[in-house]
């Protein structure tokens, strides 16, 4: 029997019977009863008997290299036995020292003689249970790291336990509806850290049942009271439909609309991101009620009349479209999203009644910057200040950059470019083919004052 070095407040309750002596403190030789011995007073203790499954917890005595001894108030002390001090993880072992307390998982009820045999391991395993508990009374969530998946879901470290989290627990397997697939996706789930909620108990079954899906409906709560409306954060585009884009935002996933995506005029969203990217976006509303969030990546990118500021500046030479013809002038666009008002006063050197007479909508005209004004996002253009040998270079940069197999109408627009590039000295003999150049404007011989 291995001895009992620390004493339990029962033991030290009992004490040997003190001895009659005579008048000088010697013992009385007329005593006749036989005196009990301290061990047989020991013997004679009714100590608890530990039954098996119990949870005691005992102070470490000592620790040898086969196995380990724990007071836990017995009539004999603990071992942990040296097949287990085998398996334990090192760590375990070099974190514990004599005087350190200890829950031990009794192995057996000692019968006799025999041992009184616990498990360390078991023992620890019962510190985790009670943390489980408190986790499912309190519902606050845990990480825990995923270590393997069976065909009804993933297996999670839990201190000394494994938990288990049910398909319908991921909010990424629940998604999944073919079994290949998903056997796929618990395989990438591997080495992940899930936030999860202990969602059900049942020790006697070692059954510890945790939630992927309750433990991110709280975060969701506790991130959407988090956010605010106009704040800029980044998310990852988890998805992709006809009407926008979904962003992950950690816990909550917001709606970028297609048209918040970009300045750009796009056809789907998959023009301007793809999943996966990373976004900054800003908030524009929050649902807490509904949970839902409306996000905008577009007032965060550079307009485009910041960007055809930053790009070009007053008298630059700009070509562009008309889009509009007005009584007091034509708009005109110039960029993507840009237009700008060519007045009336600025068409042409002589007076004008009707911008119509010049201009008409789906013209390609050449216009100078008259004034840009960012803040009112207005731009003045004039035509008339435009030279005649700008415009001649215009024409001829447009006619080189026709597509080869565009052929031009009349041998009459080829000689049109020719006749343009003379010098306004030299002779051009007229004929019915020939231009001449007129005051700025293009003429034949065949039909005078007639424009080309």
């Amino acid at each position: 029997m291995i001895p009992i070095d620390i004493k339990t407040p029962e033991m030290q309750a009992i004490s040997p019977p003190a001895e009659k002596t005579n008048g000088n403190g010697r013992p009385s030789q007329n005593s006749s009863a036989p005196q009990a011995s301290w061990t047989d007073l020991l013997d004679e203790y009714e100590y608890p008997r530990p039954r098996q499954g119990e949870i005691l917890k005992g102070e470490i005595i000592r620790i040898q290299e086969d196995a380990l001894f724990v007071n836990v108030g017995a009539k004999r002390d603990a071992i942990v036995p040296h097949d287990e001090i085998d398996t334990l993880d090192k760590e375990i072992l070099d974190d514990l020292s004599p005087g350190d307390t200890v829950p031990v998982y009794v192995l057996r009820t000692p019968v006799g003689d025999q041992e009184l045999l616990v498990s360390l391991e078991k023992g620890l395993q019962q510190l985790d249970w009670e943390r489980a508990e408190e986790l499912l009374e309190s519902e606050e969530t845990v990480d825990c790291v995923v270590v393997g998946h069976n065909k009804g879901g993933l297996l999670v470290q839990f201190g000394r336990l494994r938990g288990f989290v049910p398909n319908s627990h991921e909010p990424d397997l629940k998604r999944i509806h073919d079994s290949q697939k998903r056997a796929v996706a618990r395989q990438k789930k591997i080495g992940e850290t899930l936030s999860l909620k202990v969602v059900e108990i049942d020790r006697s079954r070692e059954r510890l049942i945790m939630s992927a899906t309750a433990a991110e409906k709280e975060q969701r709560r506790q991130q959407l009271d988090e956010l605010e409306e106009g704040q800029t954060i980044t998310g990852t585009v988890v998805n992709l439909t006809s009407y926008g884009a979904f962003v992950d935002l950690g816990h909550v996933s917001g709606l970028l609309h297609i048209s918040k995506i970009s300045w750009d005029n796009i056809d789907h969203p998959s023009d301007a991101l793809q999943v996966g990217e990373k976004v900054e976006v800003r908030i524009d509303k929050i649902d807490r009620e509904r949970e839902r969030l409306s996000l905008n990546r577009k007032a965060l990118l550079p307009g485009p009349w910041e960007s055809f500021a930053a790009e070009h500046a007053v008298d630059d030479l700009l070509e562009g479209v008309v889009t509009a013809v007005t009584d007091f002038g034509a708009f005109v666009l110039v960029a993507e999203n840009v237009e700008g008002l060519v007045h009336i006063s600025e068409i042409d050197d002589q007076y004008l009644e009707r911008p119509e007479s010049v201009v008409q909508v789906g013209d390609t005209v050449l216009v100078r910057i008259l004034s840009i004004d960012l803040e009112r996002e207005r731009l003045g253009l004039s035509m008339r200040r435009v030279s005649a040998d700008e415009e001649v270079t215009w024409m001829l940069e447009q006619q080189k950059n026709k597509p080869t197999d565009s052929a031009p109408d009349t041998a009459a627009d080829v000689d049109v470019a020719v006749g343009l590039e003379a010098s306004p000295d030299q002779d051009v003999a007229p004929d019915a083919a020939t231009p001449t150049v007129t005051e700025g404007e293009f003429q034949t011989e065949e039909e005078p004052g007639e424009p080309v």
